[in-house]
């Protein structure tokens, strides 16, 4: 049910979050056009409607706006041609490239940052065998047979049918062996004990992104049992290189997978689904409450895939410039700057209508009280 309560709130958490990686991105551009001699008519602190002029220096205005969402940076020649020699339009191919470039750049820069920061800070860790802590429920789904039985995020899971059980691997195992089957768990929900009665989902009866409860599961740690990992700043830095790779790795893999189902109705769609910036708030909303290190750690992922997602070749986004100006280093032709402006302006309102059904869909979730990403 949809709660306008005071803790719903939480939600513009998101605010400062996508501002400063938006502020971030908007930033390289700033930079590179710079840089390449690109040049800036104004940098400004927010969106438009302007609320106030700040200060002029070399040339570019400095604005601060009304709507406090990040930035933008406005080139010369942006829209359409120009004469001035100096507009982005009509610099080298590829001076546009790494003008276009350089937002996703900072956006992958701070992630490694973010993430460097978490390593000098501490990684908790856990000096011991996971398969002997008991296991905990993080989330259950809506309309699954955990839902039904009344299981609630942050249960642990102390037996099934009579049998105490610890690991994640031997709960999996034990709820798969019953598939079909009615069986008895036992959780504690802070003092109480309580024991529920649940059918898990047979192979071909489990929705997709899901389980044959409907529940996710990690081990659970005591306070007392976790310690903190100190690391240098070469090794955070290292550190946070590895990980910023492997969430790339890990999302290229998930975007191709997307498409690959697109393409052929018999592969599988990968976990999850697609979500706007109204399923971001209630994430970050979550997150948030969760604690500092949660929050960062969902702003490095944040950051990296709104540099993914600007990469891709599609127009009005980044990656759909590069390849126009990567055609014209190749084929030495000159595209029309118009020509080039109404494909991206086409593909701006396109945009703009996706982003407005995926945010019907959000909304539409939250107040069915579904959770914010399908399957999630």
């Amino acid at each position: 049910m949809f709660d306008f309560s005071w803790s719903s709130l939480a939600i513009l958490a998101v605010v400062p979050v996508l501002g400063f990686l938006i502020f971030i991105h908007e930033l390289g551009h700033f930079l590179a056009a710079r840089w390449m001699g690109v040049r800036v008519l104004e940098f400004g602190f927010g969106y438009p409607p302007r609320m106030l002029t700040l200060f002029e220096r070399n040339g570019v205005t400095y604005t601060l706006n009304w709507i406090p969402f990040g930035g933008f940076v406005r080139m010369s020649g942006e829209d359409g041609d120009d004469e001035d020699p100096h507009a982005l339009p009509n610099v080298a191919p590829w001076r546009r490239i790494i003008v276009m470039a350089a937002g996703p750049f900072m956006n992958f820069v701070t992630a490694v940052v973010i993430f460097a920061i978490l390593f000098m800070a501490g990684v908790p860790q856990f000096n011991g065998d996971v398969e002997t802590l008991p296991v905990e429920i993080i989330s259950v789904a809506p309309e699954s047979p955990a839902a039904q039985a009344g299981l609630q995020p942050g249960d642990i899971i102390t037996a099934i049918n009579g049998q105490e059980v610890l690991g994640l691997q031997t709960v999996v195992e034990l709820i798969n062996q019953h598939a079909g089957q009615q069986i008895e768990m036992t959780v504690k929900r802070g003092e109480e004990t309580l024991t529920v009665s649940l059918r898990p989902r047979l192979p071909e009866e489990i929705p997709p992104g899901q389980g044959a409860t409907g529940v996710q599961i990690q081990p659970y740690m005591a306070p007392d049992q976790i310690t903190l990992k100190h690391f240098g700043p070469i090794e955070a830095l290292v550190g946070g290189v590895q990980q910023t790779w492997q969430v790339i790795v890990m999302m290229l893999q998930g975007l191709a997978q997307m498409i690959h189902g697109f393409i052929s109705p018999n592969v599988p769609a990968p976990e999850g689904g697609v979500g706007g910036v109204v399923a971001i708030g209630r994430i970050t909303a979550k997150v948030a409450r969760q604690g500092w290190r949660d929050l960062l750690n969902l702003t490095a992922f944040l950051s990296i895939n709104l540099a993914i997602l600007n990469l891709l070749p599609i127009p009005a986004l980044d990656g759909g410039r590069i390849m126009f100006a990567l055609a014209e280093l190749i084929s030495r032709r000159r595209i029309p700057p118009e020509k080039e402006a109404l494909v991206h302006m086409a593909g701006f309102v396109l945009l703009v209508g996706f982003m407005i059904l995926v945010t019907f869909m959000d909304i539409s979730n939250w107040i069915a009280g579904k959770p914010p990403i399908p399957g999630g």
